[in-house]
Protein backbone atom coordinates (compact mmCIF):
# COMPACT_ATOMS: atom_id res chain seq x y z
CA UNK A 1 0.00 0.00 0.00
CA UNK A 2 2.74 2.14 0.71
CA UNK A 3 4.55 1.78 -2.32
CA UNK A 4 1.59 2.34 -4.48
CA UNK A 5 1.06 5.82 -2.10
CA UNK A 6 4.66 6.64 -2.87
CA UNK A 7 4.48 5.89 -6.87
CA UNK A 8 1.26 7.99 -6.72
CA UNK A 9 2.95 10.81 -4.78
CA UNK A 10 6.48 10.75 -6.32
CA UNK A 11 5.71 10.31 -9.88
CA UNK A 12 2.05 9.95 -11.18
CA UNK A 13 0.77 13.53 -9.70
CA UNK A 14 4.44 15.67 -10.58
CA UNK A 15 4.04 14.08 -14.27
CA UNK A 16 -0.08 15.78 -13.93
CA UNK A 17 1.57 19.00 -12.68
CA UNK A 18 4.35 19.17 -15.38
CA UNK A 19 1.41 18.76 -18.21
CA UNK A 20 -0.80 20.71 -16.80
CA UNK A 21 1.71 23.52 -16.59
CA UNK A 22 2.93 22.60 -20.12
CA UNK A 23 -0.82 23.03 -21.09
CA UNK A 24 -0.71 26.70 -19.30
CA UNK A 25 2.46 27.84 -21.24
CA UNK A 26 1.54 26.11 -24.37
CA UNK A 27 -1.68 28.16 -24.58
CA UNK A 28 -0.36 31.30 -23.53
CA UNK A 29 1.88 31.34 -26.53
CA UNK A 30 -0.94 30.21 -28.62
CA UNK A 31 -3.05 33.50 -27.42
CA UNK A 32 -0.78 35.86 -27.83
CA UNK A 33 1.07 34.65 -30.70
CA UNK A 34 3.82 36.71 -29.65
CA UNK A 35 6.41 35.29 -32.71
CA UNK A 36 3.55 37.12 -34.75
CA UNK A 37 3.51 40.36 -33.00
CA UNK A 38 7.52 40.78 -32.74
CA UNK A 39 7.78 39.92 -36.43
CA UNK A 40 5.09 42.89 -37.58
CA UNK A 41 6.34 45.17 -34.68
CA UNK A 42 5.94 48.20 -37.02
CA UNK A 43 3.13 46.68 -39.23
CA UNK A 44 0.34 49.14 -39.76
CA UNK A 45 -2.49 49.25 -37.62
CA UNK A 46 -5.20 47.11 -38.84
CA UNK A 47 -3.53 47.45 -42.45
CA UNK A 48 -4.49 50.87 -42.22
CA UNK A 49 -2.04 52.78 -45.13
CA UNK A 50 -2.32 56.18 -46.77
CA UNK A 51 -2.05 56.83 -50.34
CA UNK A 52 -1.29 60.74 -52.01
CA UNK A 53 -4.33 61.72 -53.67
CA UNK A 54 -2.56 64.51 -55.91
CA UNK A 55 0.12 63.70 -58.61
CA UNK A 56 3.65 65.39 -59.17
CA UNK A 57 4.99 67.16 -56.43
CA UNK A 58 2.68 68.72 -53.82
CA UNK A 59 4.69 68.47 -50.77
CA UNK A 60 1.24 68.85 -48.45
CA UNK A 61 0.16 66.20 -49.85
CA UNK A 62 3.60 63.76 -49.74
CA UNK A 63 3.79 64.81 -46.02
CA UNK A 64 -0.07 64.36 -45.10
CA UNK A 65 0.61 60.76 -46.48
CA UNK A 66 3.74 60.53 -44.75
CA UNK A 67 2.41 61.63 -41.61
CA UNK A 68 -0.72 59.25 -41.83
CA UNK A 69 1.46 56.36 -42.39
CA UNK A 70 4.10 57.12 -39.59
CA UNK A 71 1.15 57.59 -37.01
CA UNK A 72 -0.66 54.13 -38.39
CA UNK A 73 2.58 52.50 -38.12
CA UNK A 74 3.61 54.16 -34.29
CA UNK A 75 0.16 53.16 -33.38
CA UNK A 76 0.22 48.95 -34.67
CA UNK A 77 3.92 49.30 -32.93
CA UNK A 78 2.27 50.35 -29.63
CA UNK A 79 -0.46 48.01 -28.92
CA UNK A 80 1.17 45.29 -30.18
CA UNK A 81 4.42 46.07 -27.76
CA UNK A 82 1.54 46.23 -25.29
CA UNK A 83 0.71 42.73 -26.29
CA UNK A 84 3.87 41.74 -25.93
CA UNK A 85 4.27 42.54 -22.53
CA UNK A 86 1.27 41.15 -21.78
CA UNK A 87 2.11 37.77 -23.31
CA UNK A 88 6.13 37.83 -22.21
CA UNK A 89 4.06 38.71 -18.40
CA UNK A 90 1.24 35.57 -18.91
CA UNK A 91 4.58 33.20 -19.72
CA UNK A 92 6.17 34.22 -16.52
CA UNK A 93 3.33 34.16 -14.20
CA UNK A 94 2.45 30.69 -15.65
CA UNK A 95 6.47 29.63 -15.23
CA UNK A 96 6.54 30.59 -11.54
CA UNK A 97 2.85 28.96 -10.96
CA UNK A 98 4.01 26.08 -11.61
CA UNK A 99 7.32 26.27 -10.05
CA UNK A 100 5.49 27.04 -7.27
CA UNK A 101 3.00 24.08 -7.55
CA UNK A 102 5.84 21.75 -7.74
CA UNK A 103 7.68 23.24 -4.83
CA UNK A 104 3.92 23.33 -2.55
CA UNK A 105 3.74 19.64 -4.01
CA UNK A 106 6.58 18.28 -2.72
CA UNK A 107 7.09 20.35 0.56
CA UNK A 108 3.59 19.22 1.39
CA UNK A 109 4.38 15.38 2.76
CA UNK A 110 7.14 16.78 5.05
CA UNK A 111 4.81 19.69 5.97
CA UNK A 112 2.03 16.81 7.05
CA UNK A 113 4.58 14.41 9.03
CA UNK A 114 5.21 18.01 10.93
CA UNK A 115 1.85 18.80 11.68
CA UNK A 116 0.85 14.98 12.83
CA UNK A 117 4.11 14.74 14.68
CA UNK A 118 3.64 18.12 16.72
CA UNK A 119 -0.32 17.22 17.50
CA UNK A 120 0.78 13.50 18.60
CA UNK A 121 3.16 16.13 21.07
CA UNK A 122 1.00 18.17 22.20
CA UNK A 123 -1.60 15.16 22.97
CA UNK A 124 1.09 13.53 24.75
CA UNK A 125 2.14 16.40 26.76
CA UNK A 126 -1.46 17.64 28.11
Amino acid sequence: MIDLFVEWYVFEVPAKIKKIWGNYVWFFAKFFVLGDLVRDLFAPWKGLTFTREKRGLDFGDMLSTAFGNFISRILGAIVRLMFIVAGVAAELAAAVLGLLAFVFWIGLIPAIILCVWRGVYLLLIS
